[in-house]
């Protein structure tokens, strides 16, 4: 089934100008333009549609998404994976902020006295689980209590210069591509571990990057949708794979 533009619309709920912008900047384009000189969209489109708005709903900026779906290797299906995992995960949290009101209100009402520690439960975990059976929350909370001199960083930021952030976050980007180039090598490869050892200099200049902190940084570039949104432009096996690869090298030389 074809769609105009307006049935397109009512049917997804974004508006007449987003799908014009779309087809402006390469995103989404019609299937065909009609003799009338309406644009049609088709179930390819439709689907890719979806796919932007997922993107979106989980913070992905229209340069990322455009890159991401821009790929050759593009896998749909995964991506739909990927997207159940990070809603579930969103859901759940939810459910437990949910919680949390309910506790808070019958409290205030006199009904139940709250405990303290509860009155922040959903705000300070997160609910993706790791391999070994931790939460991320404990990956994220190392890594945070490993950055140096923290206390400093404004001051940090005023001393050093805009320029100095702006090399650092270019000199993770080129090692993010190198790596790309390297997809489908064992991780342990002598190849691929020249480049996370730059990878892990380069983490040395913002962490106090032990063993246990760089095997907790590699944990949240494969399960934090923060650092997910910094990799997954470039490649989605990126992640994974760079992980797998920190891991190595911490258990090799740190």
């Amino acid at each position: 089934m074809a769609y105009t533009v307006k049935k397109l619309c009512d049917l997804s709920g974004v508006t007449v100008r987003t799908l014009h912008f779309y087809e402006e900047i390469g995103l989404l384009k019609p299937a065909y333009y009609g003799s009338n000189g309406y644009r049609y969209y088709e179930e390819k489109e439709l689907l890719q549609l979806q796919q932007i708005l997922f993107f979106k709903e989980l913070g992905f900026s229209l340069k990322q998404i455009q890159k991401v779906l821009g790929r050759s290797d593009f896998d749909q299906l995964a991506a739909l994976y990927s997207h159940k995992k990070a809603l579930t995960n969103e859901w759940e949290k939810i459910g437990i902020l949910l919680k949390t009101i309910d506790k808070t209100i019958k409290h205030l009402k006199g009904k139940k006295k709250m405990k303290d520690k509860e009155m922040f439960d959903g705000f300070n975990i997160t609910l993706v689980k790791a391999k070994e059976g931790q939460s991320y929350s404990a990956a994220e909370k190392l890594v945070g209590q490993s950055v140096r001199n923290p206390t400093k960083s404004a001051l940090d930021v005023e001393k050093r210069g805009k320029a100095y952030y702006v090399n650092i976050v270019k000199t993770a980007h080129a090692i993010f591509n190198e790596l790309v180039q390297h997809l489908g090598l064992d991780p342990s490869a002598d190849v691929v571990q020249k480049v996370i050892k730059k990878h892990h200099a380069l983490a040395e200049q913002t962490y106090n990057a032990t063993k246990e902190v760089y095997k907790a940084l590699a944990q949240l570039y494969i399960e934090h949708p923060e650092f997910r949104k910094q990799l997954d432009p470039f490649h989605p096996q990126l992640a994974p794979f760079m992980a797998e690869a920190m891991k190595v090298f911490a258990d090799r030389n740190l």
